[in-house]
C-alpha cells in the first residue's frame, strides 16, 4: 500500500473517530470514558467511571516535556490517589460522603490525612526562612466569604513558636497567587 493510501486511510480513521460538528457529549457516552484535550500548552486527560468515582490518565506538557499522571477519585470532586514522577500521594478522608447532594448541603468538610509514598505526612507543617533562620510553620488557607463579593483568600504561614505569621500570600478565586508578603530580615525591637 502506498504512503498516500496509508495517510488517506489514517485520515479517514481519525475523521470517523471525531464527533461530527453539532454532536455534543452526553452523560451516557461518558460511561465509556472520555478524552479531553487542550492544545497549548498540551494537556490531555482520559476519565473513566469506576463505580461512584472515576480513574484519570493524564499527559501534560511541563517544562518542555510530556509528563504522565494517573489518579483515582472517590467521587469526581474527591481525589483519593495520584501517581506521578514525584511519587504517590494518597488522601484518606474521615468523612467521605457522597457529594452529589452538595448543592443542597452547600458545603462539605472532612479531616484529611495525606500519605506521600506510603508515609503519613505532617500535612500542614512547613518551614519558613528569614535571613539564615528557619522556623516550623503551619500552612493555613483562610477564605472569607462576604455576600455578593468574591471570596478573600489567603495562605498564611504561622509560626506557633514565635506566635507570628511569617509569610502571607493573597490568592485569587482559582488559587493563583496575586500578591505575597515575605520577609528578608528581622530586628528585635523598634528602631533604626
Amino acid at each position: 500500500m502506498s504512503i498516500l493510501l496509508r495517510s488517506l486511510s489514517l485520515l479517514v480513521g481519525i475523521t470517523l473517530a471525531v464527533p461530527a460538528f453539532g454532536n455534543c457529549l452526553t452523560a451516557n457516552e461518558t460511561k465509556q470514558g472520555v478524552l479531553l484535550t487542550r492544545e497549548a500548552p498540551f494537556y490531555s486527560v482520559f476519565y473513566k467511571p469506576d463505580g461512584p468515582g472515576l480513574t484519570e490518565q493524564r499527559l501534560m506538557e511541563r517544562d518542555g516535556s510530556l509528563q504522565p499522571v494517573s489518579a483515582v477519585y472517590l467521587h469526581p470532586l474527591l481525589v483519593e490517589k495520584r501517581v506521578s514522577a514525584s511519587g504517590t500521594h494518597e488522601l484518606k478522608y474521615a468523612n467521605a460522603i457522597a457529594l452529589d447532594d452538595l448543592p443542597e448541603k452547600k458545603n462539605w468538610q472532612s479531616d484529611t490525612t495525606l500519605f506521600i509514598n506510603g508515609k503519613k505526612s505532617d500535612y500542614g507543617w512547613g518551614e519558613e526562612t528569614i535571613a539564615s533562620c528557619s522556623y516550623k510553620v503551619w500552612a493555613i488557607n483562610s477564605r472569607l466569604k462576604l455576600t455578593e463579593l468574591p471570596p478573600i483568600i489567603f495562605e498564611q504561614y504561622y509560626s506557633p513558636e514565635l506566635h507570628l505569621v511569617l509569610r502571607s500570600v493573597r490568592l485569587g478565586p482559582s488559587n493563583q497567587p496575586l500578591s505575597e508578603v515575605r520577609f528578608d530580615r528581622f530586628q528585635i525591637g523598634w528602631g533604626n
